[in-house]
């Protein structure tokens, strides 16, 4: 469990005597990562790393738990539904994942399978001017920016912790999902959206107070 203890000096005035404890977690290492391709809705599979990085974190998630009821929830992706299982299985949970599609990783359009170095030979000014409005821009192709995926994201976050209302609510999702989840929750501008780090498997720990959130961790 984790030992530390709040300090109520400091703490958010008028928390609820109730609790909705949300433990959001990054994938593991995908196929495709080590090379660094942009992989945002492929369906690539966890690395045999990858799996190990889930099962360590199992720990971590595991010391976060509140005495309470626990829901697991995932994305579409392959690689965010295996997490899913594997944790719950390393934590002997026994549960299945629910599966939410709009909770999916940011769609690329045909940036997908690209890296930043092909980017920058084939297309170096379209690229500059994405990064330089990235809330906005989308890529080519159908692409999604990140302001849509925000938009995709939120309401069935929203959703999952109210329908889990007092439970410990664990969420297998992705980078971009979890650094816009994390935004709103801070009431930080979509552009602090790349101050957020999150490696493979990091694990993020948000308290909902009657709705209103607390983060407790970040990328741990």
């Amino acid at each position: 469990m984790n030992q530390r203890r709040a300090d109520s000096t400091v703490s958010m005035p008028r928390k609820a005597e109730t609790t909705t404890r949300v433990l959001l977690l990054r994938h593991g290492a995908a196929e495709g990562s080590k090379e660094g391709f942009f992989y945002g809705s492929t369906d690539a599979p966890l690395l045999a790393e990858g799996e190990a990085q889930v099962r360590e974190a199992a720990a971590r998630v595991k010391g976060w738990l509140m005495e309470s009821e626990t829901a697991l929830y995932a994305s579409s992706l392959t690689r965010s539904v295996r997490t899913a299982e594997i944790l719950s299985g390393a934590m002997g949970l026994g549960l299945k994942p629910v599966i939410v599609p709009d909770i999916s990783e940011l769609h690329l359009g045909d940036w997908e399978g690209e890296t930043h170095a092909s980017l920058s030979d084939k297309e170096p000014e379209r690229l500059d001017e994405h990064y330089r409005n990235f809330v906005h821009s989308r890529p080519p192709g159908g692409g999604e920016s990140v302001a849509e995926l925000a938009a995709r994201v939120l309401p069935a976050f929203r959703e999952i912790c109210a329908r889990e209302k007092e439970k410990n609510v664990i969420v297998c999702a992705h980078a971009a999902v979890n650094r816009v989840i994390l935004c709103d929750a801070l009431a930080a501008p979509l552009e602090s959206f790349f101050r957020l780090e999150q490696d493979f498997a990091a694990l993020n720990v948000i308290d909902l107070h009657e709705g209103t959130p607390l983060v407790r961790a970040m990328n741990i």
